[in-house]
């Protein structure tokens, strides 16, 4: 990551993409009264849909999950507000479904299955009548409540001409993004495709006098798109509009960093302008690396939000999800100490506990205890078969790579060990240290900038994760991170 500005005396009042640290992708963003709120894909991980609370749109915290258990992977929410009451479309296993709240940090409801295949829904209202915009430019109308379809999903919206000289992966219509503003809909789709070449995805928009349409595309289109292979962020796409209370206008979009695809899609925040003649377009001299001023004058950006977790609360924190699962009786945490009960033989048939971080460069370490029987330890996890760390068992310590390649460590058997990983700008070195015993660095360290979505698919993101699969469970202590370049030394 770029380091922060900080001038002496007061901190520069700009802020610089990301605005959220690692894999945040199709964000969806709303403004109520003074406060934002966001969700955005959580795909493979549970709890879902995870609500981030702003005050300025640049720092955001996790305030509440809307999903409590794996529904399947969970692509692009809707996260909207009509007539008070708060709904987040979204779907999972290309299947739309609903959940609905008093207000976004909960408590939300069970999910309403829609009865549509489909993914990418996007929510628009007009005198009453409410219709919900999808992918592939269909769209179909809800009843009242916006609990259920009163008509099926039809043609509304066509792909705008990528041209034929622009590299792309496909098509791709997705992402509908909708809004209402003087009087005119503006409509927001990204195509070209989420990954492939660095030039495909981008986002395209229209207007229309309905919500239905007809749609009239922009003169500005592409609104955001990548020019080069040789652009910082790469694959720009998804965009969606939110305002603040005194009157400027924001864009989110994703991408990933070219040479760091391993930290999935990142949030970016774009200032745009509106036209003289009713069209938006992100201000021409803003670059998506630019220092840009902050939303809220007299705001400034923050450090991202830390995972660091010592496991005094009894309530998991917000910032974790295990891998297509979650069963509550399967762990414990509080004073100190997260109990997580073994899962599986192996790593491929376990369900590891992780978090998102973002930087080139970071440190993870964290306090392990096992009982007979488990494996436990700490990882950088992409999926179970693409996955790399240090772990623990009876006979000893264990060196994962990250083509699946395990090294024993010749050390004596041991029941508890702090193990260390760091990695610096995508290759790893491992680390450990038991009771008594200063560090001691393994002889294999690996390298992992092949772990990301053009070349294992997914759309995930390579992310700390603590593990145990076997029997019995481990006991996990002081989960630490520290950002950026700051590498503890190793004694």
């Amino acid at each position: 990551m770029l380091p922060r500005s900080v001038f002496a005396g007061d901190v520069e009042q700009v802020y610089q993409n990301p605005i959220m640290g690692g894999d945040h992708p199709d964000a969806s963003p709303i403004r109520v009264g003074d406060d934002f709120y966001l969700t955005h894909s959580s795909f493979d991980y549970a709890p879902g849909l995870l609500i981030w609370h702003s005050k300025d749109l640049v720092n955001w915290r996790p305030v509440a999950s809307a999903l409590r258990r794996y529904y399947g992977s969970v692509w692009a929410p809707y996260l909207c507000e009509y007539q008070g009451r708060f709904y987040i479309y979204f779907p999972a296993n290309n299947k739309l479904l609903v959940v609905h709240a008093d207000h976004p940090e909960g408590p939300w409801s069970e999910p309403v299955d829609l009865g549509i295949s489909a993914i990418d829904p996007a929510h628009i209202a007009e005198n009453g009548r409410r219709f919900l915009y999808m992918n592939g430019g269909l769209m179909a109308e809800l009843t009242a409540d916006g609990l259920h379809v009163k008509t099926p999903p039809r043609p509304a919206f066509s792909a705008w001409p990528i041209p034929e000289s622009t590299r792309i992966e496909c098509t791709c219509l997705e992402g509908p993004k909708v809004i209402e503003h003087n009087g005119w809909f503006y409509l927001n789709v990204a195509e070209g495709g989420t990954g492939g070449p660095a030039t495909s995805h981008s986002v395209v928009s229209a207007r229309s006098r309905h919500a239905e349409g007809p749609w009239e595309f922009s003169p500005y289109n592409p609104i955001v798109h990548t020019q080069s292979r040789d652009d910082r962020w790469l694959s720009v796409g998804h965009g969606r509009l939110v305002d603040t209370s005194d009157g400027r206008w924001y864009m989110t979009v994703h991408s990933y960093e070219n040479g760091y695809r391993t930290l999935g899609r990142q949030l970016l925040l774009l200032p745009i302008e509106w036209t003289a003649d009713g069209w938006f377009r992100v201000k021409p001299e803003i670059a998506t690396d630019s220092k840009i001023p902050m939303p809220i004058p007299g705001s400034r950006q923050l450090p991202f939000f830390d995972p660091s977790d010592t496991f005094q609360q009894p309530e998991l924190g917000l910032q974790w999800g295990f891998w297509h699962e979650y069963d509550s009786t399967r762990f414990q945490t509080g004073n100190g100490v997260l109990r997580l009960a073994a899962r599986g033989k192996s790593l491929e048939d376990s369900s590891v506990l992780t978090t998102p971080v973002g930087g080139h460069s970071y440190t993870v370490e964290v306090d392990v205890e096992i009982e007979p029987g488990c494996e436990a330890g700490l990882l950088l996890f992409y999926n179970p078969e693409h996955a790399t760390g240090i772990t623990l068992d009876e006979k000893g310590l264990k060196v994962r790579v990250a083509n699946g390649l395990v090294f024993d460590e010749p050390v004596r058997s041991d029941t508890r060990a702090t193990l260390r990983v760091v990695n610096d700008r995508q290759e790893l070195d491992f680390y450990y240290r038991r009771s008594g015993e200063g560090w001691k660095k393994t002889e294999q360290s690996a390298e992992i900038s092949g772990m990301d979505h053009n070349v294992l698919g997914g759309f995930l993101d390579v992310r700390p994760a603590l593990s145990a699969w076997g029997a019995g469970r481990a006991s996990f202590r002081s989960f630490r991170y520290w950002p950026d370049a700051v590498i503890p030394a190793a004694e």
